[in-house]
């Protein structure tokens, strides 16, 4: 019989920041912020975004 596993707190947070980076990434927003009126650095700012929530997600998993 096959144990049932529970997912860690650590995939949660894995599988929310995946679904957020492909929220900005590949939805309708990426036409806001890709179009020719949206300010240079605003791809940055969204790359910068995920990176930050990469690594604070990293140190809240090495606190715990």
């Amino acid at each position: 019989m096959r144990q049932i596993r529970e997912f860690s707190p650590r995939l949660d947070r894995v599988i929310l920041l995946f679904l957020f980076a492909l929220f900005l990434l590949v939805s309708p927003l990426l036409g806001w912020w890709a179009s020719d009126e949206s300010p240079w650095y605003l791809p940055y700012l969204m790359w910068l975004v995920l990176i930050a929530l990469c690594a604070w997600l990293h140190v809240r998993v090495r606190e715990s």
